[in-house]
């Protein structure tokens, strides 16, 4: 019975200390507040572009319709040529990073998959703040 009331008593002295120890500043919570609203602003954003409108817009001619190429890039992954990130942009290739990667034999390819992951990432990031 006596260990009940040192556990009683050691609980009110933990809530009441709770109440009146603070271990941040103002700067520290106002940071806090803000990350929150900003994440909480962009996951909605980004959830309701990618759910709601077009997520993604591909660069296409008109041989292919428009919606079943944009379907096929936001599923499939993009790529860079890491080699092409050294050659000279305007004469060698056409921007830096992209470059013919069927013509010659074995090259570098960075694979980035990210989509479809953003809205979730924000939420996840969201709640660990």
């Amino acid at each position: 019975m006596e260990f009940l009331r040192g556990v009683y008593a050691f609980m009110q002295v933990s809530r009441s200390s709770i109440n009146h120890v603070k271990i941040d500043s103002a700067v520290f919570r106002l940071h806090t507040n803000a990350t929150v609203i900003l994440l909480v602003t962009f996951s909605i954003a980004v959830t309701t572009r990618q759910y709601v409108g077009n997520p993604i817009d591909c660069v296409h001619t008109r041989d292919i319709p428009e919606d079943v190429l944009n379907t096929y890039c936001w599923i499939h992954s993009t790529y860079t040529v890491v080699d092409a990130f050294m050659k000279k942009q305007g004469a060698e290739v056409p921007f830096p990073g992209v470059d013919n990667s069927q013509s010659r034999g074995q090259l570098t390819i960075k694979h980035t998959k990210y989509y479809q992951w953003v809205a979730f990432t924000l939420f996840f990031q969201r709640s660990v703040v």
